[in-house]
């Protein structure tokens, strides 16, 4: 049984380009084969090629047409043990006109970050020891704090394996 990472994803762009995933979403096919496809399934393949053991579902992902040639797709999903980061950082450089960003919060090993296609990367090991940070000691983790409510999942559960 896997450790889930949560992760939150925003991919602004015109709407052309994003409409090439919106088929995958709204058949709710596996994302990541999708954008960074690996043919037949192999865990060392997946693990290069995604940075996580499996695909993960579209389910929670939304795509928005805002009407002025640009589109958003938003929303949130799981991966197994850590987020799906090589997977994004192949869609950046294929699509190198629009913005990415994945926030991720692996509670059992205690782990939470951020990485964006403008280069923004932050990580942050033993979380569950890092919540009172303030928004003026580390703006980024505060929001990650925020985000993932992360202070009332620790309250809630055991402590990090």
């Amino acid at each position: 049984m896997p450790n889930w990472c949560s992760n939150t994803l925003v991919i602004r762009g015109d709407v052309e380009t994003l409409s090439q995933l919106k088929p995958v979403l709204e058949a709710g096919e596996d994302l990541l084969e999708a954008i960074a496809p690996i043919g037949e399934y192999d865990r060392g393949n997946a693990l290069e090629k995604w940075g996580t053991k499996w695909d993960v579902t579209t389910e929670g992902l939304q795509f928005t047409d805002n009407g002025d040639g640009t589109a958003e797709i938003e929303g949130y999903f799981d991966s197994a043990w850590s987020p799906p980061l090589a997977a994004f950082q192949q869609l950046s450089q294929d699509w190198d006109s629009c913005y990415i960003e994945l926030k991720y919060f692996e509670p059992g090993l205690c782990f939470a970050g951020v990485w964006d296609s403008e280069f923004a990367d932050a990580y942050y090991e033993g979380i569950d020891q890092l919540l009172e940070t303030t928004v003026e000691e580390d703006s980024i983790l505060f929001e990650l704090i925020e985000d993932f409510a992360i202070a009332d999942w620790y309250e809630e559960e055991e402590e990090c394996v």
